[in-house]
């Protein structure tokens, strides 16, 4: 991802920095705000192809004249990457002292380590946790760093590859054969693996190989002498507008038809791959016309400050939205004026002293060497005096006893529903979930085991009902079993159609288990993000058929709308509040009002037609049409879409003793419990929290 002056022997590319520019910005409207440009993350890709394609010809071609040494390959590696990288890892990590809670501070410590020895990637596959309800990646302050280390990994091993099957392909046609064949594997594993192990297939070097291969493959091909690139033929030059036009073509492509659920990488990274190119060959064989945008002075000099660019705007967004929650357009628009003044301060006075003074140049690779190892020592002595330390955990927990105790406090309301073994919540169906004792909440009878006559299936924010739901059953006298898997609507109509696409074998199995358990049921509510589901086609037929099917059965059946949605809700901003007493942790109103209402009415006018019952919260949570995820001046959100288990139980009791909806149906739950229980039994509630 570095841009640099050219080596000797190497023209200068402008369009290449150009490109590197299209990159760069991508990656930085992508994390400012995705819909921006949905497939933005595709520009680490056109980096890659990049790299690929520039370390290759440099290394070729030394190769060629007999020059190439691997100490100084390694040694420009050092003085290129590692200074600004390292500077900015010590200085996000300086940052973290001052703006993380000790978790988050641990984290980013141990982060670091693994980042200032080049595994990154590796730290974040093995330890970042990706659970649904998982802390937002996108407050990861060195995340990106993941691409810089999958880079540096390859070039440990690219020249002694590349130099090896040079002599055991000794034409230039059979190895690049060769290097087209393990490119197309690593494309095809990266497909398979993000289908098993999404989380290996993208921070991975073997199924990223395929993209720095594909610039490799590139630089190998046969390039013209440079008097006939510039002076083409007309037929070389026609070629080169169309090579332009096909690489634009798949630019766009890939950046506003890939998103965040598309499967990736694998082969949809042809789109960035072959794009880039597809610029990068036309921009070497004369001067197309439809290059001169990436020619352009202003496009090049973002380019020529691309690494740091990339290394800075990560940590800034980040902690951004640590305390905001989400990015304004205003913060965005902040945010991007500071990476760019950050970005040209590193590029002036990090990278370019250490790439172009002449004392630093001549340095040899003991003392190159010395010095970066002793660069490296200092980020991991720290991160891992930060790990040792719990964040500066214990130091801040006797400095500031408040905070620690408004932390502990905040932590318990706000835990997610997964944290309860109450709650039945599986990441895939596991055969079991419908007959586990511990799943049934609500009011028990003593002496025996009740039978459930209600039973709760869905996706997260089914589980997110369970507090609301017990609280009713135990005002009422009734119970149900709650049997949930993550992402998984409890929809019949087009079961393959749901879910992300590694999730959907496990929600079939986990629709034909709530087709066939549902029956011993009287009742049956049914939950999911519907918003989120309604993107298919023929959802609402979906949904209606679902509430035939089990209609048909003599079964009632209860709609759960959605919670309203604040987006920039973050349950542990009283707590960062009290680092930096500045923040403003209040969530706007008028969010949580619009939000999900228009899928609610949706919601509710399917289930009239389809004589099913329909039931929310919003009554709840914005009461006089002022919305709020606090009740009682208390969280009751665990994150902007999410009751958090405590809150959901508090909203429940609520309801129960304001007015509870659908009270004919509830009542006539807690008669038929009565009618069923043996003689003199009382009741008696689950633990709750």
């Amino acid at each position: 991802m570095t841009a640099a002056k050219p080596h000797p022997g190497m023209a200068y590319r402008p369009d290449i920095d150009g490109l590197r520019a299209i990159a760069v910005l991508s990656i930085v409207l992508f994390h400012i705000n995705t819909d921006l440009v949905p497939g933005g993350f595709i520009g680490v890709d056109v980096f890659f192809v990049i790299s690929g394609f520039l370390i290759t010809t440099i290394i070729h071609r030394e190769m060629q004249r007999g020059t190439f040494s691997f100490k100084e390959f390694y040694r420009r590696r050092m003085l290129r990457i590692a200074p600004a990288y390292l500077v900015a890892t010590l200085a996000t990590l300086l940052a973290g002292c001052v703006l993380l809670l000790p978790a988050e501070l641990a984290a980013l410590g141990r982060s670091a380590a693994w980042s200032a020895v080049s595994l990154p990637n590796v730290y974040f596959w093995k330890y970042l946790d990706t659970s649904y309800f998982a802390e937002a990646s996108d407050q990861v302050p060195l995340l990106h760093l993941w691409s810089l280390g999958v880079e540096e990994q390859f070039y440990l091993l690219w020249p002694a590859t590349l130099l090896l099957l040079g002599l055991a392909a000794r034409r230039r046609v059979v190895l690049l054969g060769i290097l087209a064949l393990l490119a197309a594997a690593s494309y095809h594993y990266g497909h398979v693996q993000a289908g098993k192990d999404l989380s290996f297939a993208y921070y991975m070097l073997p199924t990223r190989a395929g993209e720095l291969l594909t610039g490799a493959i590139l630089a190998l091909l046969p390039w013209p002498a440079p008097g006939e690139a510039e002076r083409p033929s007309p037929a070389v030059r026609v070629l080169g507008e169309a090579g332009a036009l096909a690489g634009y073509a798949l630019l766009y492509l890939g950046f506003y038809k890939l998103d965040g659920e598309s499967l990736f990488p694998g082969w949809n990274a042809l789109y960035p791959c072959l794009g880039a190119a597809f610029l990068i060959a036309a921009g070497g064989r004369g001067r197309p016309w439809l290059m001169a945008p990436l020619r352009w002075k202003p496009v090049v000099w973002i380019g020529l400050i691309s690494y740091s660019l990339y290394l800075w705007h990560w940590p800034i967004l980040a902690f951004v939205r640590y305390f905001a929650g989400t990015v304004s357009p205003r913060a965005g628009v902040a945010c991007f004026v500071a990476m760019l003044v950050l970005s040209f301060l590193s590029y002036r006075y990090v990278e370019l002293p250490f790439r172009e003074r002449r004392g630093v140049q001549r340095r040899p690779f003991g003392k190159v060497f010395a010095g970066y190892a002793t660069s490296v020592g200092v980020v991991v002595i720290l991160g891992a005096v930060l790990v040792g330390t719990h964040g500066l955990g214990r130091v801040i927990e006797r400095a500031y006893p408040e905070y620690h105790q408004a932390q502990v406090a905040l932590d318990l309301r706000t835990r997610s529903a997964l944290k309860f073994k109450y709650n039945c919540q599986e990441s895939t169906f596991v055969p079991g979930l419908f007959r586990d004792a511990n799943c049934v909440v609500g009011a028990k009878a003593r002496g025996r085991k009740p039978r459930p006559a209600a039973l709760l299936v869905g996706d997260s924010n089914a589980a997110h009902y369970i507090g609301v739901l017990g609280a009713i059953a135990e005002d009422q006298g009734f119970s149900f079993r709650n049997a949930t898997v993550s992402s998984c609507p409890p929809l019949f109509g087009s079961p393959d159609a749901y879910g992300k696409p590694t999730d959907r074998p496990g929600c079939t199995a986990y629709r034909n288990a709530v087709r066939r358990e549902s029956k011993r049921y009287d009742y049956v509510f049914l939950g999911a993000q519907w918003a989120y589901h309604s993107k298919v086609p023929g959802f609402e037929r979906d949904l209606a058929r679902t509430i035939k099917e089990l209609k048909r059965r003599g079964q009632h059946v209860v709609v759960l709308g959605l919670v309203p949605r604040f987006r920039s809700y973050n349950r542990n901003c009283e707590a960062r509040r009290l680092r930096l007493p500045a923040v403003d942790c209040r969530t706007r109103a008028e969010e949580g009002a619009n939000a999900n209402s228009r899928m609610n009415k949706r919601l509710k006018a399917i289930a009239k037609a389809n004589k099913a019952y329909y039931m929310d919260v919003v009554r709840v949570i914005c009461p006089g049409g002022e919305c709020t995820p606090y009740l009682d001046g208390q969280p009751v959100y665990y994150d902007d879409g999410h009751l958090s288990m405590t809150g959901s139980w508090e909203v429940g009791r609520v309801l129960a003793d304001t007015g509870m909806p659908l009270r004919n149906v509830f009542t006539r739950l807690g008669r038929q419990a009565r009618a069923e229980a043996p003689a003199g039994s009382k009741r008696a509630a689950n633990p709750i929290p």
